[in-house]
C-alpha cells in the first residue's frame, strides 16, 4: 500500500519541477532581442562622423587651392573687395587692362605723401586703374575723410588685416606697396616703398 500510495506523488513532484525549470529558462531568452536596439543605435553614429571630417578637410583644402591659383602669380588674379559705399569690386571687372594695386594706410605717412601722385597719374591713364587697399583696421568714415582730403580719384577698398586674402598679405609687409598686374591679370611689378607718377608709368614697361 505504501509503494502505490507514493507513486503519483513522486510523478506530481516531477512535473512541478520539470515546469519550474522550463519557465526559468524562458526569461532570458525573452529579453534578448532587447539588446539589438542597443548595438545598432550606437553603431550608427561612429559610422557618420568621419565622413563629415573627411568633407571639412576637403572644402578647406579646395579654398586654400583657389586662393593660391587665384593670386596673380600661379593664376589670374581674382578678388572681391568692398569699396566705401559697401559695393562689391572684383578683379574681374578690370580685366583687359592694366591694374595698379596700392597698400596704404592713414597713418602711414609715406602713403599719404605718395597720394597725390597715384591721384595724378589716374587722372593721365584712362587704360590704367588704380585701386588702393586700406591695410588697417578703421572706420569707413574715417576713410572717406581721408580720401576727400585727398581729393582721390580712384576706388579704396577696405581687407580684413586680421585674416587678409592670399594676394594681399605681402602688401601689409611694408607701407606703402604698390603692385602691378598686366591686362591678364597677372602680376608684372612690385614696389615697396612711396612712389610718384614716373615710377609708376615705368612699373607698366
Amino acid at each position: 500500500m505504501k509503494d502505490t500510495n507514493m507513486k503519483p506523488l513522486t510523478h506530481t513532484l516531477i512535473i512541478v519541477m520539470l515546469t519550474t525549470l522550463l519557465f526559468g529558462c524562458s526569461e532570458p531568452a525573452a529579453e534578448a532581442p532587447a539588446a539589438a536596439p542597443h548595438a545598432n543605435t550606437t553603431a550608427e553614429p561612429v559610422g557618420t562622423k568621419p565622413p563629415a571630417a573627411d568633407s571639412e578637410a576637403d572644402t578647406t583644402a579646395d579654398s586654400t587651392a583657389d586662393a593660391v591659383a587665384n593670386d596673380g602669380i600661379n593664376g589670374p588674379l581674382s578678388f572681391t573687395l568692398t569699396n566705401l559705399d559697401g559695393e562689391d569690386v572684383k578683379a574681374e571687372d578690370y580685366r583687359g587692362q592694366w591694374l595698379v594695386l596700392n597698400y596704404w594706410a592713414t597713418w602711414c605717412a609715406p602713403c599719404r605723401d605718395e597720394m597725390p601722385e597715384l591721384v595724378q597719374f589716374q587722372a593721365e591713364h584712362d587704360n590704367v586703374q588704380v585701386l588702393g587697399i586700406a591695410y588697417e583696421d578703421a572706420e569707413v568714415e574715417k576713410l572717406k575723410n581721408f580720401a576727400a582730403d585727398f581729393n582721390v580719384n580712384y576706388p579704396l577698398l577696405t581687407i580684413d588685416v586680421y585674416n587678409p586674402p592670399a594676394f594681399a598679405e605681402e602688401g601689409g609687409l611694408g607701407l606703402p606697396t604698390t603692385i602691378v598686374y598686366n591686362p591678364e591679370g597677372m602680376r608684372h611689378k612690385k614696389h615697396m616703398g612711396p612712389i610718384d607718377a614716373k615710377g609708376l608709368v615705368e612699373m607698366l614697361e
